[in-house]
């Protein structure tokens, strides 16, 4: 069985399942180079269409990850991908958020952005047809969607259905898992988001035999995510991008200065209610609201008192759901899934045996959950994520394809024959490395294909990377590969969590700070680390491993192979791109090339 699952929206992406197995997922910004892009993913479907083509095969089914009429608003309003901050807070400080949730009419408010944005963006469809009625009635939505996307086929498609974004989600979260965990344990599902299909909350458990899970309740009231993103905007940052921002920021703060903000803004915002998290009192306007109640604190603290609300009342959901159902174990999806701190705070309460945490729980993921709400138990976990476009899609002789490519640049030299104990050497004398190879990494986190590394130990590293490369804010941590054999000895991880994803934070080992500190927060001292077995990255295990041959330390800081602003590098045309345009001076390619920059960078 083909299917093709299908995400129109926020994260907008692609996925082809072939017989249970996840093969392809294509993320529409990495195509059209507009980070979180937002809207119809017509490339990323190109991409699947393709490849199915070229097995001579047919799409049994495509289906999308949405099924109310609310999610077209995204696509009537597609300038969003165009926001800028003020752009934002006229969004959320015109009541038109909590309009749209309404479903009543948004009025006029687009019409003050600059129409220049819209005559800009082409985003692949066409709603002259449409009414303002038309944009509230499913049948022709529904309608309309299946024929853009029968049209685009070819008569590659056999049916196209519409599922629940949050089932999507939940079966994401749980069929991603190793299917021994799944079977050994009762697994609880839980989805947070900002809303989806006009619900931000659920709870699914197993069903008897394991096979299935089953939706317990649904929630339009967890205003969790809604208020990280607010605070995000009210912290000048991009709501729906910078939230992982904000979450870095909060170490800084002190305790007792954060606890103040909890108390006196957040605390008493939500309560946990029938394993529900719904409003204690719901402010009229929520986003002015906190504006007022924020304004005298400073910037940091707000980010701590934000943290700690979120820590807060997750583990409240926890304790209550294992007290109710007996679950210790546990799964999260959807948006409140990315923030790696509060994983490491649930995983640590003494009722959890286990957090298991999916490569990334955001929209993009939705594509593959619509694919395992279709296959359920017959479809295999997700135990590979290096799912997305080739480094040389479409170029038959990769080595001429580089030295054309270079040719015309003198500063530019080419070595071959490169192996992982050079690349290693190279990390020992301090060099930085930009490493890429076969298939991009699928989700928000570098883990070796589209990665920069260099060595944890060098006490100077971040501030390089961020001024002469990545141009990050200050604050923000670096990541940490570790090679899983060894973890035990630098994290603290007494549950056994297999983090290789970069889904979830470790205090580090006091002992072994010093080896790994520049891969960790500068002010906690904790770590979001990939930890990475042979079997799942041979070519990034083999440096990896000479490194610590030559130096005594597992690990390596790992980094996004990107521009600041920009999406993950997809092509070699996009790795050389990026590699071109900042201080990197070393780039290390499949097949063992080893690009340099000559002269002072």
């Amino acid at each position: 069985m083909i299917i093709l699952g299908i995400n129109a929206g926020h994260g907008a992406s692609a996925a082809l399942m072939i017989n249970g197995k996840i093969e392809l997922v294509f993320q529409e910004e990495r195509l059209t180079k507009i980070k979180n892009f937002h809207g119809y993913p017509k490339l990323s479907i190109e991409k699947c269409l393709k490849f199915v083509d070229s097995l001579n095969l047919k799409i049994d089914i495509a289906v999308f990850s949405s099924s109310k009429p609310l999610s077209i608003l995204p696509f009537k309003f597609p300038i969003q991908n165009y926001f800028n901050i003020k752009d934002f807070k006229g969004f959320y400080g015109e009541e038109f958020y909590d309009r749209v949730l309404a479903n009543k009419p948004v009025g006029n408010y687009f019409k003050k952005l600059e129409l220049d944005k819209r005559k800009k963006t082409n985003y692949y469809l066409s709603f002259k047809n449409f009414k303002k009625k038309d944009f509230y009635n499913r049948k022709k939505i529904y309608n309309f969607f299946k024929t853009t996307l029968l049209n685009q086929s070819k008569n590659l498609i056999k049916k196209i259905d519409f599922l629940d974004h949050h089932s999507c989600h939940a079966h994401y979260a749980y069929y991603s898992i190793d299917r021994n965990e799944i079977k050994k344990n009762k697994v609880a599902v839980i989805t947070l988001d900002s809303m989806g299909d006009s619900i931000n909350q659920t709870l699914w458990l197993p069903s008897k035999d394991k096979k299935n899970i089953i939706n317990i309740n649904r929630n339009a009231e967890c205003d969790i995510a809604r208020i990280y993103k607010l605070v995000t905007l009210i912290l000048s940052m991009k709501p729906g991008e910078h939230e992982y921002k904000v979450m870095g920021l909060a170490a800084y703060a002190k305790t007792s200065y954060s606890m103040e903000v909890y108390n006196n803004v957040f605390k008493d915002l939500l309560k946990i209610k029938n394993c529900k998290i719904v409003h204690n009192k719901r402010p009229k306007n929520l986003y002015r609201f906190l504006i007022k109640k924020l304004n005298h604190y400073r910037f940091d603290n707000i980010a701590g008192g934000l943290q700690i609300f979120v820590e807060k009342i997750c583990s409240k959901l926890l304790y209550q759901i294992n007290k109710k159902y007996k679950s210790k174990y546990f799964t999260i999806s959807g948006g409140v899934s990315m923030n790696v701190k509060l994983h490491k705070v649930l995983s640590e309460l003494k009722f959890v045996k286990k957090i298991y945490v999916a490569p990334t729980g955001t929209d993009e993921s939705l594509a593959i959950g619509a694919c395992y709400h279709i296959t359920k138990s017959k479809s295999h976990s997700l135990n590979n994520i290096y799912l997305g476009q080739k480094l040389f899609e479409n170029k038959k002789n990769p080595r001429s394809f580089i030295k054309n490519k270079i040719k015309k640049y003198k500063n530019l030299k080419i070595t071959e024959n490169v192996r992982g104990k050079d690349i290693a050497k190279l990390l020992k004398k301090g060099e930085i490395i930009a490493l890429a190879q076969g298939r991009e990494e699928f989700g928000a986190r570098a883990l070796g294909n589209r990665s920069i590394i260099a060595d944890p130990s060098q006490p100077d590293v971040v501030k390089t990377i961020n001024e002469m490369i990545k141009n990050r804010d200050f604050w923000m941590p670096f990541a940490l590969t570790i090679l899983y054999d060894y973890h035990k000895k630098y994290l603290i991880n007494s549950k056994n969590i297999n983090s290789e994803f970069m889904t979830i934070a470790f205090d580090t080992n006091k002992k072994k700070y010093k080896q790994i500190k520049s891969g960790t927060h500068p002010y906690d001292n904790t770590v979001r680390p990939q930890m990475l077995k042979k079997e799942k990255n041979r070519f990034y295990y083999n440096i990896v491993e000479n490194f610590y041959k030559l130096k005594g330390i597992p690990a390596v800081l790992n980094t996004s192979l990107n521009l600041h602003g920009s999406p993950i590098s997809s092509t070699f045309e996009d790795v050389f791109y990026t590699f071109n345009n900042s201080g990197l001076k070393y780039l290390y390619v499949e097949n063992n090339f080893l690009i340099r920059k000559l002269g002072k960078i």
